[in-house]
Formats: structure tokens, C-alpha cells, sequence
């Protein structure tokens, strides 16, 4: 079971919020209101008087969520994505306790909530709402590949850029 689950998690897909892009205007949060029924599962909160930033689920390859739910509520679909099964859910809060983030949500209903990165778009080989209209391209959907290979870039340039400038004083 464990080597099955790392074998579609590695081929699975990730979704990186590159904050440096992002410039707080809240698009992916209305498109995941109107996908969702009202609920964003992406979120923008206010970190600096004026500027506002997304946060979501990370869908983590070792998800401390999945790890301690006791009825396996929560689990990785087969692009990766950590989805939840609200009719396993009993509503005990452990998958919030142990987000290093405090991403799932406890609904009045009795059971919680959280991204499932658009299962219903990704089952239409569809973007991730957010990812589709992030009108700054900040919100990177790939392989983790394809994710670090651009992360690594962005270092690369910066680095650059900055030997640049220290080069012509």
C-alpha cells in the first residue's frame, strides 16, 4: 500500500503559490467561491496592512492530515491531490490539528472541508479553477519536476540579476 500510494504521488501533479507573482487580487478565491458553492478552499488573508496573499491546501506528499485521520477519511487521489470523503468524516478535527497550516475547515454540518485541487474540472482533464484564472500566472500547476525546474529558474535569474548589478557598480 505505502509503495502504491508514493508511485501515484510521484506522478501525480503539484500546485506551487509563487507569492513573489501573486498580486493579492483575490480572483482565485471568488472562481473557488463560485466552483465550490460559496466555500473558497483557497483563501486570501491580510499579512501586511494593504496586502493580501492565498493560502490553501498543499496537498503534501506526507500529509500530517492523512496521517492522523481515524477513519481514512482523507486519502490521495490518483493524480496525488488530498481529497476527503465527507461521508467517512466524523467531524474530530484531528486532520486540523495536525495542518502545519490550518487548511481544513470543521463545517457546522459536522464534518470538514478542504481543496481537492477541482476534482470535478481535473476528472474533465481540466486547471484547477484558481490556477486556470490567476491573472498573474502565481499559482503553478505540473509535475514536481516541472515545479522545481521553475523554482529553480527563478532563484537562478535572481542570483543572476544580482551579480549583474554588482558587477557594474
Amino acid at each position: 500500500m505505502d509503495r502504491e500510494r508514493r508511485v501515484l504521488i510521484e506522478a501525480g501533479f503539484r500546485r506551487l503559490i509563487d507569492y513573489d507573482r501573486c498580486i493579492g487580487c483575490g480572483v482565485c478565491e471568488e472562481v473557488c467561491s463560485f466552483l465550490h458553492e460559496g466555500t473558497p478552499l483557497i483563501k486570501l488573508y491580510r499579512i501586511i496592512d494593504g496586502i493580501e496573499k492565498p493560502i490553501s491546501c498543499f496537498h503534501c506528499t506526507k500529509a500530517p492530515c492523512v496521517a492522523v485521520c481515524p477513519t481514512n477519511a482523507l486519502g490521495y487521489d490518483g493524480q496525488g491531490a488530498v481529497t476527503i470523503t465527507t461521508t467517512r468524516c466524523i467531524g474530530c478535527t484531528s486532520c486540523i490539528a495536525a495542518c502545519p497550516f490550518g487548511i481544513p475547515e470543521l463545517l457546522p454540518i459536522g464534518h470538514t472541508i478542504k481543496c481537492d485541487l477541482c476534482k470535478k474540472l481535473r476528472a474533465q482533464n481540466l486547471e484547477p479553477g484558481c490556477i486556470a484564472t490567476c491573472p498573474s500566472n502565481a499559482i503553478i500547476w505540473g509535475s514536481p519536476e516541472k515545479i522545481t525546474r521553475s523554482m529553480r529558474e527563478k532563484a537562478l535569474k535572481r542570483i543572476s540579476n544580482a551579480y549583474t548589478l554588482l558587477a557594474s557598480q
